[in-house]
């Protein structure tokens, strides 16, 4: 029964449940979004925290008042690596109690944290009438890992149904989490909580429901138009054994590129050009470009140790011409070191090229050593992107603060002037890693980049 439910449309099934209760007021519908990843074996005083999860789960759905509604979505359960499993459970209505008890108890942690489909398929759950409270309940203990705008799934959702409240758990997270955690709460009008042990994340589900049995029947309003939301046309996580068939390495060096778990990981030396034509190990991707506007993103984790790591990504061609977005750490005297924003025109031979860039971050230290602490302490990863806008080519970057940062960065895009172009600079994608040669760095360094996932997205 539950099976077939499931794959009835989200109109559909909530007419056929409002059938099937006959009830003659509003009820209140609670969505229980579990996370179910890999990374819910990780254990808080000896026991794991699913096991933790499931017994407050089911404390919880054995204590709801009968005008209470529980359904259960899962992701992670099923599959590694793969950011398509989520899965709407139980649907409201088409299960009892006792069976999402029984459920939660089979859970087995598996794979990623697909947290922005999972409140996208939350919308599909609530289906489309008007009735009563919806609440969401979601447990995640870790961030987004499929590449997707959580906080921006969250307004979505908030903004499709009356009454419609998300509140979230952040079972022993760490800061990175916390901040994606409280940013969806507040985006979905609700409240976040943070759980660093058993009896914390018992005295959080605890308040959920209390609250979720107190919220007043909502008043209709006017429905919102819904924004557009842009189109991923292209998406890599680098969570197979090997690059996916689109890629095609330019100048291979074998032994300095890796793709293991969930990472492309990139070496380079001193002196090593971030590009064509004499970069080593430089992805082309190979599909047609997208006509119109787009945008390029990747999220790197640079561990800087030559401090002349130099990460690009944009539009080119292989005789190294086109227009690109650098993250570059840049040394320029024995006492700083700036990481860079840089948009830059390459010109084909006989060109003429043009350059922006933009100083986001900085260290002063006599220490090479030192300095390279610093950054890795405060930055825990850079998210680097080139947007094209009519004939416009426009370089932004964002650094991510590091867990327990104390000069942590703010956190938001920063861009530099736009470069124009009149005809489309490149034939193909391009991402590569090197290494700038300076009169004050050893010349004997090499730098290391972990390439996260990347993503291209038509508006």
């Amino acid at each position: 029964m539950i099976c077939s439910m499931r794959k009835l449309p989200g109109t559909l099934l909530l007419s056929l449940l409002i059938l099937w209760s006959g009830a003659a007021q509003a009820q209140t519908r609670l969505l229980y979004i579990l996370d179910a990843s890999n990374s819910m074996w990780g254990q808080i005083d000896g026991t794991a925290k699913i096991d933790t999860a499931r017994k407050v789960l089911r404390d919880s759905l054995a204590g709801l008042p009968d005008k209470v509604t529980p359904g259960l979505m899962l992701y992670g359960h099923r599959r590694k690596g793969d950011c398509s499993d989520v899965e709407l459970r139980a649907p409201f209505g088409a299960a009892s109690r006792a069976e999402i008890m029984e459920m939660i108890q089979g859970i087995t942690p598996r794979g990623k944290t697909p947290i922005s489909r999972a409140l996208g398929m939350a919308g599909e759950a609530f289906g489309d009438g008007a009735e009563g409270n919806r609440s969401v309940l979601l447990i995640s203990d870790g961030i987004e890992t499929c590449g997707e705008n959580a906080c921006a799934a969250a307004e979505r959702l908030a903004r499709e149904g009356i009454g419609l409240q998300i509140n979230v758990i952040g079972f022993d997270v760490d800061r990175e989490a916390r901040e994606q955690l409280q940013c969806i709460a507040r985006a979905g009008n609700g409240r976040y909580f943070d759980a660093r042990s058993a009896s914390e994340f018992q005295v959080a589900v605890a308040e959920v429901q209390k609250q979720v049995q107190a919220a007043p029947a909502p008043e209709p309003s006017a429905p919102k138009a819904e924004p557009e939301s842009p189109e991923t046309w292209f998406m890599e996580d680098f969570d197979g054994p090997a690059l996916s068939p689109e890629w095609r390495v330019i100048n291979p060096d074998e032994e300095n590129y890796l793709v293991e778990d969930g990472f492309l990981t990139i070496v380079a030396g001193d002196g090593t050009p971030p590009g064509l034509p004499d970069g080593s190990n430089v992805l082309r991707l190979e599909k047609p470009i997208p006509r119109g506007d787009w945008t390029l993103t990747a999220r790197i984790v640079l561990a800087p140790r030559m401090l002349g790591e130099a990460m690009r990504l944009g539009i080119g061609r292989e005789d190294g011409s086109g227009i690109f977005a650098t993250a570059f750490f840049n040394t320029y005297n024995k006492v700083r070191t700036d990481l860079n924003l840089v948009g830059e025109k390459l010109p084909p031979p006989g060109g003429t090229g043009a350059r922006f860039d933009r100083t986001l971050y900085y260290v002063d230290s006599r220490n090479l050593q030192a300095r390279a602490r610093f950054f890795a302490a405060n930055i825990a990863a850079v998210q680097l992107r080139l947007q094209k806008k009519g004939r416009k080519y426009t370089a932004s970057m964002k650094l991510e603060p590091a867990p327990g940062a104390q000069a942590a960065p703010d956190g938001k895009w920063a861009e530099v002037q736009a470069l124009s172009a009149l005809k489309l600079p490149g034939d193909a994608f391009y991402l590569s890693f090197g290494g700038a040669a300076s009169d004050y760095l050893p010349d004997n360094g090499e730098g290391v980049a972990r390439v996260d996932w990347v993503r291209v997205e038509r508006p």
